[in-house]
């Protein structure tokens, strides 16, 4: 990889930066300054262009008729469609089937699967080689400490055999790795005592062997169920690797229960030792018993599953025209089983062309909105590709959502409460509003977000059999719900937001509802019940969304403002990592954060993302915090030992690596791209002046684009707001008396310096806008540096008595 003369990486900073710059507009500024339009060559080139632009506009309308394809199939597609029988009823009349088809007996069909899951046995890894991985640590282990033991001159005194077995304890570490487990100094204490004894060696294989004839498992009555006494082990050890048998559960010790690891007398060499001996040497033993039989969750899980699978489903047939329910008898769950598959084929077969009439007209309502998006708005409002596919992405999602939810409801609401509250009562608790609080949130443009809704409420009320007052509760209720997390600042804002629209769905449902009734001459009490659902409705959404943006904004890359309410935590990790390795860059970041949330709040821009922009915008020096003036001592300047060259790659280097960090902390596009811009391609001075100095006669001229940083200039509002506000707040600490005219001073050179040098050619920052970004960042630093009085000598101060 190529090196600049400073040593750095040249390709590594670009590499990063590809991802904010658009070569695109570059290639366009190239071809118009050559006139390559005007050629002849140039106009075959551009006829291709436009060629290509008419295609793609072909593929996105395939694409949207895809989408309102399937869109159109969930519409239409029913959990669950109405029937006037339900179990226990009396057929009055014979219900004949139409046509003859096959279903599956599922009952009958679960049973037989059960029954042949439970019919495999357990499956456990046997392990041939444990016994002897055990053994041969003790052989290992007992075998080194005797060696030890060999070179050591034991005194005759009690009081120097202590002083050298404390010593010797130096060798536990060694012990234990070779052995393969910890022990207790105590047992340490008393191996050492009797020097390792081969005897206890031999006891201790003799009872691991005695053990290890057995299967030795950790809780087996956990996992194997009672109805079976075998298990089926599986052999792992590469000699004979595939062998399997069926093992008796009696035979395996538990190695969590105690009780199979006791002294016996069929135990060789215990019987010769004491008491005291015995049960060290038992306690060891068991230490050192490891399972060497494992269970195979998958394995077990794989071949009860291949055995569900090799049931074959049981099939009925039912003939056209044959008596399903006879008139007067009672309606079985069997019976309606059969009825739910009729109708489900039903649907099935006269659903197509409905879903393809639907989808052609809700592909013809999108070209209509995005035709108004481009003709009223004069195409300053744009939906991006990654937009439009998360609003595909929300309206099925909620489509399903309220699919799943009428289900839900009438299966254990309606068929209970049916004969009192109309189904419509559970439907208007559907949390659709949830769609247009997560686009809301996700997108800025107030129109194409009222357009979202618009559509998703046709969709919804063509759902719901074309429910005209479901389909005007849905479209207000979404539109109060997206204005009520506009520029939300808590996330309370987004549980006020359900409140407003379960307020807004309950005043519109009891107008409809009331209209309704007086029309048909109802009963009102129904209408109270309707209005406290269009309530619960607005809640439910605003749960739903707060549980779905999350997800969002990981799978896609958003940052809203409950993303940035997350990252205005100050125990963020990096934020944590910056106080302390750069405590004065953490002070500078939030001084800037508060002057930049309150001049983005007097010029309509997101104060939030500017706060939590200037919180992050400077993580990057935390890898070279010593290199910035905020964090230096006093009278220790390490840019004193190295040339202006390599200062200025220093200090460039610090929006790079904020960027990495930036990147691999994911805090989103609108955070990384502040940190890519706070500079734009603003000039070095103080290093640029002293390579001046101390350019000599002889050397190469030295330009003042080798002291810039490489930009690109802010892109957006709060990019120039966090630009101006670093450079000011800088210059402001730097004033040994900061009175008000001289702060004032300081903010307005400042922007005006920025200005002049073309920094804010690239935002949309008007000069009405700087006016008031002046005014406010000039009041929050004079409430930063005000006056303060002396406080007398007794308290602390400087004023006193002299004495």
């Amino acid at each position: 990889m190529p090196l600049n003369k400073f040593g750095s990486k040249k390709t590594e900073v670009s590499h990063k930066r590809v991802n904010y710059e658009d070569h695109s507009l570059k290639f366009l500024e190239w071809t118009k300054h050559l006139g390559f339009e005007k050629t002849y060559f140039g106009r075959v080139i551009y006829q291709i262009f436009n060629e290509l632009e008419r295609r793609l506009l072909i593929n996105r309308l395939v694409t949207t008729f895809v989408f309102c394809l399937i869109l159109s199939f969930l519409v239409f597609f029913q959990l669950e469609l109405p029937y006037d029988f339900r179990v226990n009823d009396i057929a009055k009349y014979d219900v004949v089937s139409p046509f003859s088809f096959e279903m599956t007996d599922e009952v009958i069909t679960e049973e037989k699967r059960l029954r042949a899951e439970h019919s495999i046995s357990v499956v456990y890894d046997f392990d041939t080689s444990v016994f002897e991985r055990v053994s041969n640590g003790v052989y290992k282990s007992f075998r080194g400490q005797r060696a030890l033991l060999r070179d050591i001159r034991w005194p005759k005194s009690a009081k120097g055999s202590e002083e050298v077995i404390r010593d010797f304890f130096q060798n536990k570490p060694l012990f234990e790795k070779d052995l393969g487990i910890a022990v207790s100094d105590y047992t340490f204490d008393w191996l050492v005592e009797n020097r390792f004894s081969p005897k206890f060696e031999s006891v201790i294989i003799r009872n691991l062997e005695n053990w290890y004839e057995k299967k030795i498992t950790e809780a087996p009555d956990r996992f194997i169920p009672n109805n079976q006494s075998t298990v089926l082990v599986r052999v792992v050890h590469r000699n004979n690797l595939g062998r399997e048998f069926l093992l008796p559960k009696v035979e395996i010790l538990d190695l969590q229960n105690p009780d199979h690891f006791e002294y016996e007398p069929s135990m060789r060499g215990l019987e010769k030792v004491n008491d005291t001996d015995r049960e060290n040497i038992l306690y060891l033993s068991r230490a050192l018993v490891v399972p060497n039989l494992t269970l195979n969750k998958q394995e077990t899980a794989n071949r009860r599953q291949l055995a569900r699978n090799a049931v074959l489903p049981v099939n009925i047939t039912i003939k056209k025209n044959q008596v399903i329910v006879p008139q007067g008898s009672v309606v079985q769950p069997f019976h309606m089983a059969v009825i739910r598959q009729i109708q489900a084929i039903q649907a099935d077969r006269r659903g197509t062309l409905m879903t393809f009439s639907l989808a052609l007209f809700l592909t013809l309502l999108i070209v209509v909105f995005a035709s108004y998006l481009r003709r009223f708005t004069l195409n300053k409002v744009k939906v991006v590709k990654k937009d439009s596919f998360v609003m595909m992405v929300v309206i099925l999602f909620v489509v399903v959502l309220t699919k799943v939810y009428i289900f839900i409801t009438d299966a254990a609401f309606v068929s209970k409460f049916g004969h009192i509250l109309s189904p419509k009562v559970f439907l208007y608790a559907a949390p659709v509003a949830a769609a247009p609080m997560m686009m809301g949130l996700l997108v800025s443009s107030g129109e194409v977000v009222w357009l979202f809704t618009a559509f998703m409420a046709i969709a919804m009320g063509i759902m719901t059999d074309f429910s005209f007052s479901f389909m005007l509760v849905t479209m207000v209720g979404g539109i109060a719900g997206a204005r009520g997390v506009f520029k939300c600042k808590t996330r309370n804002d987004i549980y006020w937001a359900g409140i407003r629209t379960g307020a807004v769905n309950a005043l519109l449902i009891a107008f409809l509802a009331t209209v309704s009734k007086i029309e048909q001459e109802g009963n009102f009490n129904e209408v109270y019940y309707t209005v406290f659902a269009g309530f619960v409705g607005g809640i439910f959404s605003a749960l739903v969304a707060m549980m779905t943006i999350p997800l969002l904004e990981s799978v896609f890359s958003y940052t809203t403002d409950v993303k940035l309410l997350e990252l205005s935590n100050l125990n963020h990790p990096l934020l944590r990592e910056m106080i302390v390795k750069a405590p004065g860059t953490y002070h500078h970041s939030m001084m800037v954060g508060s002057m930049v949330e309150a001049a983005a709040e007097d010029i309509d821009a997101n104060p939030l993302l500017g706060k939590v922009m200037c919180y992050y915008h400077d993580i990057g020096k935390t890898e070279h915090a010593n290199y910035f003036i905020e964090n230096q001592k006093m009278g220790h300047n390490p840019h004193d030992q190295i040339s202006p060259f390599m200062s200025k790659t220093l200090l460039v280097a610090h929006v790079k690596d904020g960027v990495e960090l930036g990147m691999q902390y994911k805090l989103g596009k609108p955070i990384i791209d502040g940190i890519l811009q706070h500079h734009g391609t603003t000039l070095i001075s103080f290093f640029y002046n002293k390579a001046l100095d101390l350019k000599k006669e002889d050397d190469v001229e030295i330009s003042e684009e080798d002291f810039r940083y490489p930009g690109p200039k802010p892109q957006f509002r709060e990019a120039a707001l966090c630009m101006l506000a670093d450079s000011i707040e800088a210059a402001a600490r730097s004033l040994d008396e900061p009175n008000p005219t001289r702060l004032q001073n300081i903010v307005r050179n400042v922007i005006q310096r920025k200005f002049q040098d073309g920094q804010l050619d690239q935002c949309n920052l008007t000069l009405k806008d700087i006016s008031k970004v002046e005014e406010a960042f000039t009041r929050i630093l004079i409430g930063i540096y005000h006056q303060r009085i002396d406080y007398p000598r007794n308290a602390g101060g400087g004023l006193g008595e002299k004495v």
